[in-house]
């Protein structure tokens, strides 16, 4: 199993009653094809050049020059850049906090907005993109009170993401308090997972990535996905797999080998066990409906 291990760095800024925990890693201007994969967190694209198409089963759009687009939490999809695109994305969520302050409560309105923004395309994103990019760039460098620089730059993006959606009203999250590392480790797993899903990897590998127990890994995906470990990468592999039989030409061998199976009676088992036909029906029905 190849290592590829990933550096992040993640900013946590507390309003009233609302923390935002913001993360970037070594992938902020990365524009290679990405495969099938969901995360626990929202992301937010910047595309300053060329054009990004993202899709999933339900849903496709595309970003062109100059365009935001926040993908929601927990939902699957896959990217494609062409050749000139220049990007930048970040991830961020949220947490309720308890507040001493009077000041008017902040996590219900902004959960609610960006809970219902769904896919979402921004036009007109030129102070976002400033803010973005002044983000970005001091999280890059040593400046004098740096923390205290970027938590300013941090709140005023997401504050202004919030102006930019305009969408306040809505039911009220119930979330239950969570402690800090908890986001930590959602978005590490979430990392680890779009890297290894291909790979045999198992809990005790999290475990040694992460330093934290099985035990607690299995918490965190059940409260982030809702479902188990094996339940979480067999879909991951499964739904590659859908794609590549939808938009290619390789044989089912070949696509079963793609995703991480070694035989193709393994794949060809767990596939008619998920999906309830074999990958060359699927291949069949989804061509004749295109």
């Amino acid at each position: 199993m190849q290592d590829q291990d990933f550096s992040y760095s993640s900013i946590e800024v507390i309003c009233s009653d609302l923390k935002i925990i913001f993360i970037t890693d070594e992938k902020t201007t990365d524009t290679t094809r990405s495969d099938i994969h969901m995360h626990s967190f929202w992301e937010l694209f910047h595309l300053k050049e060329g054009s990004l198409a993202l899709s999933n089963e339900q849903f496709g759009c595309t970003l062109e020059k100059n365009q935001m687009l926040i993908i929601p939490p927990n939902t699957y999809h896959s990217t494609t850049f062409s050749e000139d695109a220049i990007k930048k994305s970040v991830f961020f969520t949220f947490e309720r906090v308890k507040s001493s302050s009077s000041e008017e409560n902040l996590f219900d309105k902004m959960y609610t907005a960006f809970s219902g923004c769904g896919f979402c395309k921004l036009d007109d994103c030129e102070y976002l993109s400033l803010l973005l990019d002044t983000v970005l760039e001091n999280n890059a460098t040593d400046k004098f009170a740096k923390p205290w620089r970027l938590r300013a730059n941090v709140t005023e993006l997401i504050f202004s993401l919030y102006d930019k959606l305009n969408t306040v009203s809505g039911e009220q999250s119930k979330n239950s308090h969570m402690p800090n590392t908890y986001w930590v480790y959602k978005y590490a797993i979430d990392r680890l997972l779009d890297i290894y899903y291909i790979n045999d990897i198992n809990l005790e590998f999290l475990s040694k990535k992460l330093f934290v127990s099985p035990q607690n890994i299995t918490r965190i995906i059940s409260s982030a996905y809702g479902k188990s470990f094996n339940e979480l990468k067999l879909e991951l592999k499964i739904r590659n797999a859908k794609k590549l039989l939808r938009e290619t030409t390789l044989s089912v061998s070949e696509i079963g080998e793609r995703i991480g199976y070694t035989t193709s009676r393994g794949f060809l088992s767990a596939f008619v066990k998920y999906e309830g036909c074999t990958p060359s029906e699927y291949r069949k029905a989804h061509r004749n409906n295109q």
